[in-house]
């Protein structure tokens, strides 16, 4: 560092730069500025400039005075600011120093001819300072940077533009074009021979690696509240520039590409926009739901106590999911991928091989995950088989089922509600609402209650609607016939994945069921590995669902339907079929809730026909009269023990296993319910 470096850089560090410019420093602030360069380099200010030009003036002992700090800060004016600008006199807004004379064969003077009407110790100093910077000044070479960054508004998570070093010219270690699969990307033609050991060894590590960083931006996505599919993949939340010029801009294009992917996985997630997601659930968790008594009344003296609390909480659970994929090997990578290149190519997402093979495993993922979040039921997986996707968690279907089951909600289960056609759905929509809003007791008010239906069922609301209201009705925005039920403030969502045949209806306050997760983002955490010719990959997480307000438990059924619906939180028909008569097999393709009729004689269900893996049957018993038994054989031998029902409402909950027979998930005989801990381990109640 020189010394015209040094004394700038001392200038800075006191503040007092625009003090200079400005001609109102003091003595005081010189004498500052002399103590503090000799403390930041352990010299002298003067012996330092005497070394650098030698003095022409004498030197003196006196005292600094502000008339000598005041002249020599009109010379070194000329060194604060190199623009050559008049300093202002703060106190008197006029200019520093007087105009300097010139005329047409005289040069105008620097500022250090004009400077010092006296000749103190400071006067001096800064002739020679003024000297030595108009000298430096002349041959100093100009300050480059090694590295200059600049944004853009319009960065995107393509990049600049492929070089000869980096796919898509982002200049990070995982776009490198020494990577074989960046090579492929840019041209197939260039990479000869097949993929070594060491390629794939390579490839994994890699993928490995930006699954686990796309897992940390998914958590942090979602700490900060940024999980919003549309501003993700606009690069809203990872176009910030403040401090850009100490970030890579490599690691910014990673990250505006990791925006990206996970938006094009959030695009997927239809129910989370209606249910919200609760995380930390490692296993267990108790939601306390208190239900106060009342507690006002007519003043009287004394001690006359009225009220109290009950707290009954709501357990909430996760079960254990995974991803376990084989590939092909490196090489049939490779051809998918180049495969996917000349058929789809104009998908700027998947152009990288590593994103490739994360995306198109997250998206199947997510849409699995999401049918599985309506209509999937936990069961412990048989030894070595792989199992539906649908059981690897339990979703809000079978959720509100088990809230029935224990006696938590009593439900609206008029016949019509069952049913429903094309040609009623709306009329039965409406008579649905308006037995809740009778039945309720007279404090609850429904108006932030919201109902829920089958999406599949929507084109029949509509003809409805347009049957009674009129063709011209208005079904666009929030509070349009699609979004409201006509003639009432309750608002409708239209639920996907509930299946052509399903009639659930329910009604709640959003919010109230959610579903659990434990930590964000890791299902996205893939991991892989090579085995011999096959590279293998998986991810783990936990996922349950659970509402934080049911109502009230009850320990029979007598009991529940005698409380009617106070306190309770969701509203909801039976979404059965009723069996005819005598009949000895469960249709499956009109539900899974099968309600049993009075039989002529005694009759024994033998199958359950067009069952499909993944989706549990409910038989329940609809009569005692020679009411329908199930035997433990033939396709129900597996079963724990022989069903026979002996009251109304008495069932058998079973599942179709890998060999084409039915496993028992729970039944109830005589009112009492029992789980089979063996394929139920986590539900409440098993422990």
């Amino acid at each position: 560092m020189n010394f015209r470096e040094k004394l700038q850089s001392v200038l800075q560090k006191l503040g007092l730069t625009a003090q200079a410019k400005a001609n109102a420093l003091t003595s005081e602030q010189w004498n500052s500025i002399v103590d503090a360069y000799k403390k930041e380099y352990q010299t002298n200010l003067k012996d330092d400039m005497d070394a650098e030009n030698p003095p022409e003036a004498t030197t003196e002992t006196a005292a600094i005075t502000d008339e000598d700090a005041a002249a020599a800060l009109q010379i070194l004016n000329a060194i604060v600011d190199p623009n050559g600008e008049q300093p202002t006199n703060v106190a008197t807004e006029a200019p520093a120093t007087a105009p300097v004379a010139t005329t047409e064969n005289q040069p105008t003077q620097q500022p250090v001819a004009n400077a010092a009407p006296s000749a103190g110790p400071f006067t001096a100093m800064a002739k020679q300072v003024a000297t030595l910077f108009n000298k430096m000044a002349a041959t100093t070479t100009p300050d480059k940077p090694l590295s200059v960054i600049t944004s853009q508004p319009n960065l995107c998570f393509q990049g600049p533009g492929t070089t000869a070093k980096h796919l898509y010219g982002i200049e990070d270690a995982m776009f490198s074009m020494d990577k074989r699969w960046n090579k492929l990307a840019v041209n197939p033609a260039s990479v000869t021979g097949a993929p070594t050991k060491e390629d794939a060894k390579s490839f994994m590590n890699e993928v490995m690696a930006y699954t686990s960083s796309l897992k940390d931006r998914y958590n942090f996505l979602k700490q900060n509240n940024m999980l919003d599919a549309t501003r993700l993949a606009a690069g809203e939340f990872s176009t910030n520039y403040d401090g850009l010029a100490d970030a890579k801009v490599g690691n910014q294009y990673v990250i505006l590409r990791q925006d990206a992917l996970i938006a094009r996985v959030l695009a997927k997630r239809d129910l989370t926009q209606y249910f919200p997601v609760r995380y930390g659930i490692q296993d267990h968790d108790l939601v306390f739901n208190a239900f106060f008594t009342e507690v006002s009344q007519a003043w009287q003296e004394g001690e006359v106590f009225k009220g109290g609390m009950k707290i009954e909480p709501e357990m909430g659970y996760v079960d254990d999911c995974m991803i376990k994929m084989k590939f092909g090997p490196m090489k049939e990578l490779e051809r998918i991928f180049l495969a996917y290149l000349n058929k789809e190519g104009s998908d700027p997402i998947k152009w990288g091989m590593i994103e490739f093979n994360v995306l198109n495993s997250l998206e199947t993922a997510q849409v699995e995950q999401n049918k599985r979040r309506m209509n999937g039921i936990y069961v412990k997986p048989e030894t070595g088989v792989a199992g539906s996707y649908r059981t690897a968690g339990t979703g809000i279907i079978y959720t509100l089922v088990r809230y029935f089951h224990e006696l938590k909600l009593k439900l609206h289960d008029a016949a019509e509600y069952r049913t429903y056609t094309s040609a009623n759905f709306l009329d039965v929509v409406q008579a649905f609402i308006q037995e809740i809003t009778m039945s309720v007791t007279e404090d609850m008010d429904l108006d932030s209650h919201v109902l829920y239906l089958n999406k599949l069922h929507q084109s029949w609301y509509i003809k409805n609607v347009r049957e009674t209201y009129g063709k011209d009705t208005d079904f666009a925005g929030p509070n349009g016939a699609l979004s409201v039920v006509p003639d009432t403030n309750i608002h409708i969502i239209w639920l996907p994945y509930m299946g052509p045949t399903s009639t659930l209806m329910f009604l709640q306050q959003p919010g109230n069921i959610q579903f659990l997760e434990y930590v964000p983002g890791e299902m996205l955490g893939m991991s892989l590995e090579q085995r011999m010719e096959l590279v293998q990959g998986w991810s783990t997480w936990k996922e349950g669902t659970s509402a934080a307000f049911t109502g009230r438990k009850f320990a029979t059924k007598a009991a529940l339907d005698a409380n009617g619906y106070e306190w309770q939180q969701i509203f909801m028909n039976k979404p059965a079929t009723s069996m005819a008569a005598d009949a000895t097999t469960v249709d499956a393709t009109k539900g899974f809730w099968h309600i049993t009729a009075a039989n002529t004689a005694a009759k024994a269900i033998t199958d359950i026909t067009g069952a499909k893996a993944g989706i549990a049957y409910v038989i329940e018993c609809g009569n005692v009269t020679n009411a329908t038994t199930i035997s433990k054989a033939d396709k129900f031998s597996s079963i724990t023990e022989a069903y026979t029902p002996t009251a109304v409402g008495d069932y058998i909950m079973v599942i179709l296993d890998s060999t084409g027979k039915f496993l028992e998930l729970e039944r109830c005989v005589g009112g009492v319910r029992t789980i089979n801990s063996a394929l139920q381990p986590n539900i409440p109640g098993v422990r």
